[in-house]
């Protein structure tokens, strides 16, 4: 027998009559949807995690493409729950909700929802995809070569997202070139953060900097290093302290020493 939904929302209600439109207002029709995986599942322990892609299509006829994530009994112990755990998609969920206050340019969610049907915790996040987006891993992948002039844009802007990452006192922790996003249009460029289930607050900044930074230069293929270099530089554009220069060096003595 179900018991009641822990959460059942819409962060952005302008998006729920969409859903309404689609039949897919309620957990229950989210859930038993059929589509080809997008990722195929990822099994481990008891559980279960997979995701689709859909097309929501509104009365007009217009289409919004939506990744629909679902998980059963996929969750990680916390201090409150030690023993079941929490869906990971909770907490991923949360932390999109966090970036998106700071301003800080991530994904969109348009649903979450989780419930408990006897032992199996089951959780959906929805979130609106990034069109004409692409990860750092395929954009700079060695078969598509991009120019010095926009490889610097890019590079720029995504110092600049970091370090306001940083300043928020989050720790990505799993920042690696497949999980920036960039769009590219003529002159102007984009670039989102994305995977944050790692994602965690930390009350000092200085915390959080080394981790995420040693793990872009570690795991930067195939980005090349002067672009690396580019990053770091306009991340280390704000503030002029002994500790900025301290991590400046260490920064770009790890580059050097970096396959």
């Amino acid at each position: 027998m179900s018991q009641p939904y822990l959460k059942d929302y819409f962060p952005e209600h302008s998006w729920q009559s969409l859903f309404k439109q689609n039949n897919l207002e309620q957990f229950e029709a989210l859930w038993v949807l059929e589509s080809e995986w997008f990722e195929p599942p990822n099994y481990r322990r008891n559980g279960w995690s997979g995701v689709i892609k859909y097309p929501l299509t509104d009365t007009h006829g217009n289409t919004t493409w939506v990744f629909i994530k679902r998980q059963e009994n996929h969750n990680y112990k916390t201090l409150c729950h030690p023993f079941s755990g929490v869906p990971t998609f909770r907490r991923e969920y949360i932390n999109i909700q966090r970036l998106n206050q700071h301003n800080i340019p991530t994904l969109t969610t348009l649903y979450y929802g989780e419930r408990q049907i006897s032992s199996k915790s089951q959780s959906i996040l929805v979130t609106l995809s990034l069109e004409g987006y692409e990860s750092f891993e395929s954009f700079f992948a060695d078969d598509q070569p991009v120019d010095d002039r926009l490889t610097k844009k890019i590079m720029q802007l995504a110092g600049q997202h970091t370090r306001r990452l940083h300043d928020a006192h989050f720790r990505h922790g799993s920042l690696y070139p497949k999980h920036f996003f960039v769009k590219a249009e003529g002159d102007t460029v984009d670039v989102h953060f994305i995977d944050l289930e790692k994602l965690k607050w930390f009350p000092f900044a200085y915390l959080v900097r080394m981790n995420d930074l040693s793990r872009i230069i570690r795991r930067r293929a195939p980005i090349s290093k002067q672009a690396i270099e580019i990053l770091i530089q306009n991340y280390l554009t704000t503030g002029q302290d002994l500790q900025q220069t301290r991590l400046g060096h260490k920064l770009r003595t790890l580059l050097e020493h970096t396959d």
